[in-house]
């Protein structure tokens, strides 16, 4: 009776372990929490200094949340692709857990985060001893990672 039980034991392991699908994330060094630091506009060439604000993105898997810790802006949700030098953020959403997240039109909201469009790619210029530059067709944005 006992030998018949740890056969059921294992079929039944076996056919649980199968059934499930490991996701992992490949974005490897992206993977977190980065604070923005730094703003340069590139047609002016001034830079803000954006430390005094707590501006943030978390990338997660395939999702990216903009955060403002000052308060001063809504929580966005993104899906982003990284490829190379790649970063496309597209799909924005407004966060909102209670009544479900609100696809987002106003591409003013994504402003105060870096992203001028509800579509668009930067260019990865570093990656990696936790500093982050991304550069997009108007903007340089530095980030350090928490």
């Amino acid at each position: 009776m006992r030998h018949y039980f740890h056969i059921i034991w294992v079929v039944v392991m076996a056919v649980a372990l199968s059934s499930c699908e490991l996701e992992t994330s490949d974005n490897k060094d992206l993977d977190g929490m980065w604070r923005l630091a730094s703003v340069d506009t590139l047609a002016t060439g001034n830079s803000a200094d954006m430390s005094g604000k707590k501006i943030y993105w978390s990338f997660q898997y395939k999702l990216l949340q903009f955060d403002d810790y000052n308060g001063n802006n809504q929580s966005l949700l993104l899906r982003f692709e990284h490829s190379g030098n790649s970063l496309r953020v597209y799909d924005p959403y407004i966060y909102d857990r209670e009544d479900g997240d609100i696809q987002l039109t106003d591409v003013s909201l994504l402003a105060p985060f870096g992203v001028n469009s509800l579509e668009e790619t930067f260019t990865v210029e570093a990656l990696g001893g936790g500093k982050m530059v991304l550069c997009s067709p108007t903007l340089r944005l530095g980030f350090r990672k928490l």
